[in-house]
């Protein structure tokens, strides 16, 4: 059950038999054309949830913007909280959860951006908590989905379909199209990312995309989750 959906009591009740809290973060960020700005937050929120009635763990408050200073922010939609900002939400997020009583921390992440941000929140908190574990997961980078995609690019055909399977009523099919180029490994300021990066607001993929696809791609991933959660209870 989602912790904004439980009363204190209920709370005060979960805890006695568990400390883990499962946390969905994503981004509101371009994903071409075709897809909504919600992808990324849609995406992580559906897989927690679907983790959270499996293993009958609570899903903590969506964290729905998140960074994306970089390639991404000068596209029409696209919002962003500052790096700097979203490590001090996260380490006050984590911290109120921690007072409550709850030691282990799952992130079900949907954005990259999210990456660096969480490690450094988790990076102030270890100091100061005690007997805590955490856990990021990122879906699209884990290993056991290569069978099933290549980890595609930003907006490319891992979350068309995944989107596809989730929420079809948002895809814009007829807006599909491809974006292949040479990414550089360096960084760029965001006046060249056009030029540099992508035009389209897809990195370096194309969006040939099934439901069949995305379902598969669901259920791996949250068995993955799932594994995670285990290692973290153990």
């Amino acid at each position: 059950m989602k912790t904004i959906k439980m009363s204190m009591a209920e709370i005060a009740e979960y805890l006695k038999t568990n400390s883990i809290i499962i946390i969905p973060i994503g981004a509101v960020e371009e994903h071409s054309k075709a897809l909504p700005l919600g992808t990324d937050t849609l995406t992580a929120e559906a897989m927690a949830i679907e983790l959270g009635k499996r293993t009958k763990r609570t899903v903590g408050p969506t964290i729905s913007v998140g960074n994306c200073h970089s390639i991404t922010f000068t596209f029409p939609g696209t919002m962003s909280i500052s790096p700097v900002n979203i490590v001090n939400y996260l380490v006050d997020y984590l911290k109120s959860l921690y007072k409550d009583g709850f030691r282990r921390f799952l992130f079900v992440n949907g954005h990259g951006g999210n990456i660096a941000p969480l490690r450094c929140a988790i990076d102030t908190v270890v100091d100061v908590f005690e007997n805590s574990r955490f856990s990021v997961g990122s879906w699209w980078l884990f290993e056991d989905l290569k069978d099933l995609y290549n980890n595609a690019g930003h907006a490319g055909r891992g979350e068309a379909s995944m989107m596809l399977y989730l929420y079809p009523e948002l895809v814009h099919k007829d807006m599909f199209t491809e974006e292949k180029r040479n990414i550089p490994y360096y960084y760029v300021s965001n006046d060249i990312v056009h030029q540099e990066i992508t035009e389209t607001g897809i990195i370096n993929d194309g969006q040939e995309s099934t439901a069949h696809l995305g379902r598969k791609l669901f259920e791996k991933s949250v068995e993955i989750y799932e594994k995670l959660l285990k290692e973290l209870e153990e």
